[in-house]
């Protein structure tokens, strides 16, 4: 009997769940979407921290935080991850709102896993916009805390000076990028294939000081 070949989302949570749990990757246990309040802001804390980190990242759902076993989900579970209904959910948590898409993937015996992909805020840090606590009044987010997620696999409030520059500069340079690519289309706009030594000049500078701030 042919097998049918996997899907890229097939592909996908198999990649993921076969690094294990890193800093990109987040695993949660097999659930529905949560509806509580409290739950909901614990989902969101994961997804602003992830969202905060340099390339974004993975909750990878269905499988087991302790064990990294997978043990998938229902098909009444998966039908609660609808991707716009998650982004609306979460939006009030956070400014600018997180984005995450939403995958649907089987592993070769059939079990089926999620991957929620978190995307890297666009020029803005999210920054978190409500306070939520558990039932003993401990914090679960806190308004106006920046969140990030270390590659420790924790999902922690920026609290040094290090921290907070690191990411304040990667949203400098993702301005910066922008910037550049607006002065080079301003630049080929006006003069087509023939710009003045004066302009190309600004452009490597400016691009030669951009690869300066990116390299670790």
């Amino acid at each position: 009997m042919a097998v049918d070949k996997p899907t890229d989302a097939d592909q996908l949570v198999r990649d993921l769940l076969a690094q294990g749990s890193e800093s990109h990757v987040d695993y949660k246990t097999a659930m529905s979407a949560p509806t509580d309040r409290r739950d909901r802001a614990k989902l969101a804390k994961h997804v602003i921290g992830l969202s905060n980190r340099k390339d974004g990242g993975y909750l990878l759902i269905g499988v087991e935080d302790g064990t990294h076993r997978p043990v998938g989900l229902t098909p009444d579970q998966v039908a609660t991850w609808d991707a716009a209904k998650l982004n609306a959910a979460l939006a009030p948590y956070a400014a600018p709102p997180p984005v995450v898409q939403v995958f649907r993937g089987s592993l070769t015996d059939g079990t089926v896993l999620l991957a929620l992909h978190v995307v890297p805020f666009d020029e803005q840090p999210l920054v978190c916009t409500k306070s939520v606590e558990d039932d003993r009044r401990k914090p679960i987010l806190r308004e106006g805390a920046l969140y990030i997620r270390t590659a420790a696999t924790e999902t922690k409030e920026v609290s040094t000076e290090a921290e907070m520059r690191e990411l304040l500069s990667r949203a400098y340079v993702k301005k910066a990028d922008r910037l550049l690519a607006e002065i080079k289309a301003l630049i080929d706009a006006h003069w087509p294939g023939s710009a003045p030594p004066a302009a190309v000049a600004l452009l490597r500078t400016i691009e030669h000081d951009l690869g300066a701030m990116k390299k670790p």
